[in-house]
């Protein structure tokens, strides 16, 4: 068996009551070592990550055409 097609265990009563009290929460919480980190600080993170791994962005290509449908 493939690992994507292992079943997934269910979750438990807590783990959703958890859950669901992040979701109601004011915003997103990241934690590290028991302490809050700052969305802002998440975001400086993640760009510093980004930077590191020196991936070339690709060249801009103008979107054209005149029907553009979401």
């Amino acid at each position: 068996m493939r690992r994507s097609e292992r079943p997934i265990a269910p979750l438990s009563e807590t783990e959703m009551d958890a859950l669901v009290a992040q979701a109601l929460s004011a915003g997103p919480r990241f934690t590290a070592q028991g302490r809050e980190i700052s969305f802002d600080d998440y975001v400086a993170f993640a760009t510093a990550v980004a930077r590191l791994s020196n991936h070339a962005r690709p060249p801009f290509r103008p979107m054209t055409g005149s029907c553009f449908k979401l």
